[in-house]
């Protein structure tokens, strides 16, 4: 007889002679494959590190991030300041506005209702909210995003007006659409349109069907089973919770300055004027998040049924399905869930949320059971990219390491009159590519948004670089025409909407503004 000392089990192991061979092979097997996996949770973890690291260093990245797989949490990290004015660092209790992926949160609560039998989904929303004034639309069209309602960005304009102090609430809408007899963008079911007020309608019917305030049943119907005990359904959303972070963003795609939001004006008047809930509003943090998926997924919330429908993509009227594109990319919409068409990597269900001065993202690769939470409070950081990315580094796949921002450098550079160190920019883009991130339509967004604010030369000098970057693409020398046209110079013009046309004869818009300065 043989005795061998296990380190590995910490027992003494008695073997007999002719196993002895046997026994070290399946102990070198145990060995290795314990390294190995250790190895690999350090090399996986160090990889999160450095390129959330390198992210937040060229101002890509300032927030929570939370990686799990098969359960277990192999990376959390808190990244950046809390506020940049104090520097207070971020933490893991730090309490973020989560947007749009509040939609998942109401979703499953119609689900809840829908299980319990107080509902069903294609209902007319008219059977809970009998003012509603649109009967075909069912509560199906309101979760996927095809109900057709109108957007409410200037819907409450003239009751803003008439109503200074008025605050913009849920219970608004449906008096609104009677009072102004608003008309429905399309056919409900016929196409799909991401829209707000969706779910702000949906919030409604669940406090209908219930008797109790949105704020109220999503605390005790899911942040309390969750046992998510730092998150909240804020009542007044200027209103900040203990650890809840500042938001910032740039001013403009040309600054390289992060401002408090509070100093930038909003986008629409009615962003600073209402406190709808249901579409978004949920302050939450990263771990409450993943605490939120793991009662989801273990059936806590809602049974297996619910959830399948939650995660199947939406059919339009023609049988389509419903959903977007986004940069080639197809994403279908389910009910309050976007999941990739593409299921190679697995079945990745999610929901982004962005307003000014942040950005959020809850992915879950439902295949192979890898959950992504990340929460960021300067509002640039594309959530699709970095999500894309983490996944990659998870599964062992390559992936594109975080680079400059070309553009934000380049506008700055342009829109300060710096044009030695814009072309230093472009010279250096052009020897290494790499180093820097750069995408035509960030560049036209850019040139853009310089003609909106009467930066014309500007504009064009932004313009011209696109076509020298992008020179295959007929829309690069479409909009270089049109700023040169804005600016009076119309011989240019002309050639850059004959290029364009060369490039794409299927051109419409060139084609009739080359008609239009023909005939003059």
């Amino acid at each position: 007889m043989v005795n061998f000392q296990c380190n590995l089990c910490k027992s003494i192991i008695i073997i007999d002679n002719k196993k002895k061979i046997k026994y070290l092979f399946y102990l070198l097997f145990v060995l290795i494959f314990v390294i190995r996996n250790t190895l690999y949770g350090q090399t996986t973890y160090q990889q999160f590190d450095q390129y959330f690291s390198t992210s937040n260093h060229i101002k890509q990245f300032n927030g929570n991030a939370l990686v799990a797989e098969n359960k277990k949490v192999v990376y959390i990290k808190s990244i950046g300041f809390a506020d940049f004015d104090t520097k207070k660092r971020l933490t893991e209790n730090s309490q973020f506005p989560i947007a749009s992926i509040t939609k998942i949160f109401t979703s499953t609560a119609i689900l809840q209702l829908k299980q319990k039998g107080r509902l069903r989904l294609d209902d007319p929303v008219k059977t809970y909210l009998p003012d509603f004034p649109y009967t075909e639309i069912t509560i199906r069209q309101l979760l996927s995003n095809t109900s057709g309602l109108a957007q409410y960005y200037n819907l409450f304009d003239t009751i803003m007006f008439q109503f200074p102090e008025k605050i913009i609430t849920n219970r608004d809408i449906i008096p609104t659409f009677i009072q102004y007899k608003t008309p429905l963008q399309f056919t409900p079911g016929e196409k799909w349109d991401y829209n707000n007020v969706n779910f702000c309608i949906a919030a409604l019917i669940i406090e209908k069907i219930t008797e109790l305030s949105y704020q109220d049943y999503i605390k005790q119907n899911i942040f309390e089973p969750s046992n998510m005990k730092n998150s909240v359904v804020p009542i007044n959303r200027k209103i900040l919770q203990k650890n809840q972070v500042e938001l910032y963003s740039f001013p403009n795609r040309y600054s390289t300055t992060l401002k408090n939001v509070k100093t930038i004006p909003e986008n629409f008047r009615i962003d600073g004027r209402s406190n709808f809930y249901g579409n978004g509003g949920i302050v939450s943090t990263s771990e409450d998040l993943y605490k939120f998926v793991q009662a989801l997924f273990s059936g806590k919330l809602i049974d297996k049924e619910e959830l399948n429908e939650a995660f199947t993509p939406a059919k339009l009227n023609n049988g389509n399905l419903a959903g977007y594109k986004l940069e080639n990319t197809k994403i279908n919409y389910g009910l309050g869930w976007e999941m990739y068409d593409d299921e190679k990597d697995g079945k990745i269900v999610f929901h982004d949320g962005s307003i000014t001065g942040l950005t959020s993202i809850l992915a879950f690769n439902i295949t192979k059971k890898q959950t992504l939470i990340l929460l960021e409070n300067t509002g640039n950081t594309s959530m699709y990219t970095v999500s894309n990315t983490v996944f990659n580094i998870l599964n062992g796949i390559s992936f594109t390491p975080p680079a400059e921002n070309f553009v934000r450098q380049y506008g700055n550079a342009i829109a300060q009159g710096q044009f030695e160190r814009a072309e230093y920019l472009v010279s250096s883009y052009q020897k290494t590519p790499k180093n820097y991130s750069i995408t035509e339509s960030e560049m036209n967004k850019l040139g853009y948004q310089l003609l909106r604010h009467n930066k014309k030369d500007a504009a064009i000098s932004v313009f011209r670089t696109t076509t020298k970057i992008f020179p295959e693409s007929w829309n690069a020398f479409d909009s270089y025409a049109e700023a040169l046209l804005a600016n009076g110079q119309k011989t240019k013009a002309i050639k850059m909407y004959q290029k364009s046309l060369e490039l794409n004869p299927n051109n419409e818009n060139g084609k009739q503004i080359l008609l239009k300065i023909n005939s003059k």
